[in-house]
């Protein structure tokens, strides 16, 4: 299963630059992750996930995720990220192709080397597309930002991250997502992200260093025959909304948000027991929560008299209210007891449902075939 991954990869390149490569897997009771080098990898796992269909295949995609860098990342990278000068800070605002477009691309070598359907591969990348969407920081930082401020802001989360912040992970994931649907439109099925990923792989191998964020467009914009400008403002260098029924009619995929007309009373808040004790870890940006006060470590008592044991268990959705009462929240903050009133709002959170349109349309057809690559 790991040499189907590895003939995935070599098919979008054309060829391998490694004789041999290694797998070093590091079997863990819990944990993850992995790291990527020129010619190997390492990979930790849970020693006891193989019991499983759902965990088995979780190892695979980082199989795909790790390998994948052997030619994003390791060989094909931003400009920044080598030769290092170790006695400087290394600044990029390219991370979202460099781990993002891997995070896609584990999907897809997933998808063509046999272990996802056409169906989950949609609706996985439609899950993640809600993913960033319902990330309030997606409204506020891009994700060319979020690459440049990593150290100091991805790597050193806090209680208000969530609000003001984005995962280039994430985002580039998305990115990946639409450049490729939107070049397959463009050149009608014959083209694809895959021939931008290529082209760049050879340019950086004749050129001998690693790319600007202005040669990718260029790139991208000669494969495709179309300009990128708005679309980097849009989603590299912007915060606008995925308009992600768009990209995926491309392919004839609908999508929809199965929560859209839904009001479901939320309330906007995460927490954590400790001491027995409930505290408020992080509160939701523009939530009810956010809007009547609610803060970071308040130690919540009780909700309209209950013991809060009673409710926590339903939040941040607050089950048998409705959008607009009115809850009573008792919390303890710096050893103050008080109440504070909180009118619920609905649930802002969308979830995405994808579904391969049996009545699309021949070019529909030609960029979900180019796309999928099966």
């Amino acid at each position: 299963d790991m040499a189907k991954i590895v003939e995935a990869g070599t098919a979008i390149y054309g060829e391998n630059p490694n004789k041999h490569y290694t797998f070093i897997v590091h079997h863990f009771q819990r944990g993850g992750g992995g790291l990527e080098h020129l010619n190997s990898t390492v990979l930790g796992a849970s020693r006891n996930q193989y019991t499983d269909e759902a965990g088995y295949l979780g190892f695979l995609n980082l199989v795909a995720d790790e390998y994948y860098h052997l030619w994003n990342v390791k060989r094909l990278r931003p400009v920044a990220l080598g030769p290092f000068d170790y006695d400087k800070e290394n600044y990029s605002t390219n991370l979202w192709i460099s781990e993002g477009f891997t995070a896609y691309y584990e999907n897809k070598l997933m998808l063509r080397a046999g272990f996802n359907s056409p169906e989950k591969f949609a609706n996985d990348l439609a899950s993640a597309v809600a993913n960033v969407e319902n990330t309030p920081g997606a409204r506020v930082q891009s994700a060319a930002d979020a690459s440049f401020d990593s150290w100091i802001k991805f790597y050193r989360p806090n209680e208000n991250s969530n609000n003001s912040t984005v995962s280039y992970y994430a985002k580039g994931e998305v990115i990946g997502l639409l450049m490729d649907l939107k070049i397959a439109d463009a050149t009608k099925g014959t083209k694809s992200l895959d021939d931008v990923m290529k082209a760049m792989y050879e340019e950086g191998k004749r050129l001998n260093h690693g790319y600007t964020d202005a040669e990718f467009k260029a790139m991208a914009e000669k494969i495709s025959g179309v300009s990128f400008t708005e679309f980097w403002d849009q989603y590299v260098t912007g915060t606008t909304p995925v308009d992600y029924a768009k990209f995926f009619a491309y392919a004839g995929i609908t999508v929809k948000d199965e929560n859209q007309g839904k009001q479901v009373a939320y309330l906007g808040v995460s927490s954590r027991r400790t001491e027995g004790k409930i505290y408020i870890t992080s509160v939701s940006r523009n939530s009810a929560a956010w809007v009547d006060g609610l803060n970071v470590n308040d130690e919540v008592i009780s909700i309209d008299d209950s013991p809060v044991e009673a409710v926590i268990a339903r939040m941040p959705a607050i089950t048998g209210k409705k959008v607009g009462d009115v809850i009573q929240v008792k919390i303890v903050r710096d050893g103050i007891e008080r109440t504070i009133p909180v009118t619920l709002k609905a649930n802002p959170n969308i979830k995405l449902v994808a579904e391969l349109n049996k009545k699309a349309s021949k070019q529909q057809l030609a960029v979900r075939k180019k796309w999928f690559g099966i």
